[in-house]
């Protein structure tokens, strides 16, 4: 429970900076609120309620086909996909097949996509 608690709060962290750092928002808390354009945000709260389905593999394959097109909005909304991912706990992660690991692989993926491999590299070693 320690160390699932610890890892939580190092992705959160992680997230909260990289938040701050490429979109200029201080925020404690990371939601769809933060996305300006309204067709993304509203895409980005359509994937969050599916995740709350159970359907994690199929919203994360969703994701990433609209990351494809590398526009900074679904950057943004994968900061909150992923957060969003990470404030679930483990048991749920598990039941739906999905886990700690996998939040941060794709927090990695999602940041060598835009490029941004570098700054990825600083915060996961």
């Amino acid at each position: 429970m320690f160390e699932q608690d610890y890892i939580m709060r190092q992705i959160h962290q992680i997230i909260k900076v990289l938040v701050k750092v490429l979109f200029n928002v201080d925020s404690e808390t990371i939601t769809s609120s933060m996305i300006q354009n309204t067709e993304t945000r509203e895409t980005a709260d359509y994937l969050l309620k599916k995740i709350d389905g159970g359907n994690i593999g199929e919203v994360e394959n969703e994701f990433s086909e609209l990351t494809e097109n590398k526009i900074m909005d679904n950057l943004l909304l994968g900061m909150v996909f992923y957060s969003y991912l990470n404030e679930k706990d483990d048991d749920y992660l598990e039941s739906n097949n999905f886990s700690r690991d996998e939040v941060e692989n794709g927090i990695k993926r999602l940041l060598s996509d835009y490029g941004l491999e570098d700054i990825g590299n600083i915060f996961f070693y």
